[in-house]
């Protein structure tokens, strides 16, 4: 599920008409630039169940494609950019800004195959959002850097999560 939302907007950041390409994208634990371009840096440091969103879903009368209960996640995504100097970092945040903010669901047609049974999903950008950045940072040990707050709300089927784990 998570690898999922990470693919799903990283290629949401690098289509259309952005400057961000999938190679400037990275996952990984958010630390100062050492490379010789700038990054784009998507780390998921968060997962809260959205227990507001499960009872809506379970009040409607035909959840999506699904037979047994819904359980739904916030996958709440730090994206940071990094590079040689702060004017870079700043354009390479304002373009994500851009590209992310225009939405309120993401599209099905841009979601990766594991999630498009649940149709649009929830997606809220916000500079700071519920998080204390500061905090995180120190959490993290990195320096202070701007950063947005992006969340997707997840549903997952629990009986067919509970398979998918077993394949692995």
């Amino acid at each position: 599920m998570i690898p999922a939302v990470a693919q799903t907007l990283a290629e949401m950041l690098a289509g259309g008409r952005s400057l961000i390409n999938t190679e400037q994208i990275d996952f990984n634990h958010p630390n100062q630039w050492h490379g010789r371009s700038p990054r784009l840096n998507l780390y998921c440091y968060e997962i809260r169940e959205n227990q507001h969103m499960q009872q809506a879903l379970q009040q409607t009368e035909n959840p999506p494609n699904c037979n047994s209960p819904l359980i739904c996640y916030d996958l709440s995504f730090i994206p940071t950019s990094w590079g040689c100097t702060a004017l870079g970092e700043q354009y390479l945040l304002s373009e994500a800004l851009t590209q992310l903010l225009p939405d309120q669901l993401l599209p099905e047609g841009l979601l990766t195959p594991a999630l498009q049974e649940y149709g649009m999903l929830p997606l809220k950008v916000a500079a700071g959002g519920r998080m204390d950045t500061a905090a995180l940072w120190n959490v993290l040990e990195v320096p202070l850097n701007p950063a947005l707050d992006v969340t997707v709300t997840v549903p997952l089927n629990r009986h067919k999560e509970s398979l998918l784990f077993q394949e692995v």
